[in-house]
């Protein structure tokens, strides 16, 4: 757009320098930004950040699988093993017995992660729960979506891999 609009050419490092800092947008991969109307969250900068926000707004744990379809529908790119070691080394986000990954909840987790990651001013308070809810209600959709998927693949075993992730099922981390 700097070339068709203004006659001069940036480069990527020169335009990532101007864009990681700029909260207008939001981060979605390594070196990539995005707006929010397009899916990704403002705010998180990081793939703990991005799960710790998922993990909150869904209310309930989520496998490092289901984590990673919700990510990758609203618009992250990434490789899957980053994902899985964001949330092995953060230290909010603790692994179950179940298989699945937890976000603690409640009014102390929820001031925790507003002050750890700016997703809206601190005083816009109707605006977090706004982005909150539409992000529990776009995870619920993505969720049953991603259930459909795995339904239609037809046996629980079929290609050797274990698709039926009801809790207690699988220890697999």
């Amino acid at each position: 757009m700097a070339q068709r609009d203004y006659g001069c050419e940036i480069t990527v490092p020169s335009a990532n320098a101007v864009l990681s800092p700029d909260r207008r947008f939001c981060w979605t991969g390594q070196g990539t930004y995005s707006l929010y109307r397009h899916g990704p969250l403002p705010g998180p900068r990081t793939l703990e950040g991005v799960s710790r926000l998922v993990l909150f707004a869904a209310g309930e744990p989520m496998t490092a699988d289901a984590l990673d379809y919700c990510l990758k529908q609203l618009g992250y790119r990434y490789n899957v093993a980053s994902l899985k070691n964001a949330i092995r080394n953060s230290e909010y986000i603790r692994w179950q017995q179940d298989g699945r990954w937890a976000h603690a909840l409640g009014q102390d987790a929820e001031a925790e992660l507003r002050h750890g990651i700016p997703v809206v001013p601190a005083g816009r308070r109707e605006a977090w729960m706004r982005l909150r809810d539409t992000l529990a209600g776009e995870l619920r959709c993505l969720m049953t979506q991603r259930q459909a998927k795995l339904r239609g693949l037809g046996a629980p075993h079929r290609f050797g891999l274990y698709w039926d992730e009801q809790p207690g099922e699988r220890l697999l981390v």
